[in-house]
């Protein structure tokens, strides 16, 4: 005699949107990375000399060019690592809503999204040193180039890889107590 089946878990409200929000936040991102994408290409081939010269009517030095290209390389970066949290993120929605959370890949998973979000954090601020750097030579072409330096030390994110590599271990601590528990019956 075979054991009843577990009843399939009722669909869960907040999980269902969470699933579409991040669906909608890694199709915005993947839009992003093509755009930023297009940029790099741009200023790598046709738009190079015309961004030259206007960097040197500002009084940029010429490799400021390639600043900007590199700079936009790591936004890309960024960006997909924001992209590669989001899909962590969305494996463990999935894993709740199958009603298995102390599975052993979201441990795995809550710890790269506190490696991502901690390299990110790192990547940025030489981005917020360059966008300083740069806003002088912004301000003299006027309203074509507006520099916006928000780049830092965030402690909202700071606090989120605490938690994050914090999470992990919980659930690392808290799948081995099952299995110890299912070893044990």
């Amino acid at each position: 005699m075979t054991a009843p089946a577990a009843p399939a878990p009722k669909r869960d409200l907040l999980l269902g949107a969470a699933q579409v929000i991040i669906i909608l936040c890694c199709t915005a991102l993947l839009f992003a990375m093509v755009l930023v994408g297009i940029g790099a290409g741009a200023i790598a081939t046709v738009g190079r000399p015309e961004l030259v010269a206007k960097l040197a009517a500002a009084g940029a030095p010429a490799f400021v060019a390639w600043l900007l290209f590199a700079a936009l390389l790591v936004i890309e970066g960024l960006l997909y690592m924001a992209l590669r949290f989001l899909l962590e993120l969305r494996g463990i929605v999935s894993s709740v809503g199958e009603g298995d959370p102390f599975h052993p890949e979201n441990a795995r998973r809550l710890s790269r999204m506190g490696w991502l979000a901690l390299i990110g954090q790192a990547l940025v601020l030489p981005l917020g040193a360059l966008a300083a750097w740069l806003q002088p030579f912004a301000d003299k072409l006027g309203d074509e180039i507006d520099v916006k330096s928000s780049f830092g030390l965030d402690g909202g994110t700071i606090l989120l890889i605490l938690i994050l590599f914090i999470l992990a271990r919980v659930f690392q601590r808290g799948t081995a107590m099952r299995d110890e528990l299912e070893g044990t019956v």
